[in-house]
């Protein structure tokens, strides 16, 4: 249980907002804090094990199609239109 403390504060800390922060980080960030925390640790575990988009589980592409989904509402909230090529699950 130690060990998810971590992950998730680490996760938390990474999502503090940054003084004059590029808008695309801030909407990358907004985005990680609207979806599930259980999508964000199987997305942690995703980055930590390097795992390329063609080793996804069923339940990791759901955890980047929610972040995919959550980034792209954020875009538009932001007044832009959606940023090809900006996928933040990538």
């Amino acid at each position: 249980m130690a060990n998810v403390r971590k992950r998730i504060e680490r996760l938390e800390r990474s999502l503090t907002p940054e003084r004059n922060a590029d808008p695309f980080e801030e909407m990358k960030r907004l985005a990680l804090q609207s979806i599930s925390t259980e999508d964000l640790l199987v997305l942690l575990d995703m980055v930590e094990q390097d795992k390329r988009e063609n080793e996804w589980t069923e339940r990791e592409s759901a955890a980047a199609k929610a972040l995919t989904v959550a980034f792209e509402q954020e875009v538009l909230r932001a007044g832009r239109q959606s940023l090809p090529g900006a996928c933040p699950a990538r």
